[in-house]
């Protein structure tokens, strides 16, 4: 699951030059640049993860399929509703689209 993207205007041109606009602004665009670098960090920890697990079995638990970070599980479930991890196609569909997830051999 890509970061989220957020655009932010450009506040100079309005003339407001409320310094109140400024910290937002600046506020802001660090907690998106701190967002994207987190989640580069989450995805090598889960890649690490799954490398170390490879396909491993468990009885009474079953196969590891794929390590995902609590982050995206919980953004997951807000965007695609409380059920989605109970879907069998969307958790196929999401460990396609995220492969750093998936288990790996």
């Amino acid at each position: 699951m890509a970061s989220p993207n957020i655009y932010l205007p450009q506040w100079g041109h309005l003339g407001n030059g409320s310094q109140f606009m400024r910290n937002l602004d600046k506020h802001l665009r660090t907690e998106i640049a701190l967002e994207q670098h987190q989640k580069k960090d989450r995805d090598e920890m889960a890649r690490r993860a799954n490398r170390a697990l490879g396909k491993a079995k468990m009885n009474g638990l079953g196969q590891h399929i794929g390590s995902i970070p609590s982050r995206e599980y919980f953004r997951s479930m807000q965007v695609h509703g409380h059920d989605c991890w109970t879907d069998k196609q969307y958790v196929k569909e999401f460990f396609r689209d995220n492969p750093d997830y998936r288990a790996q051999i």
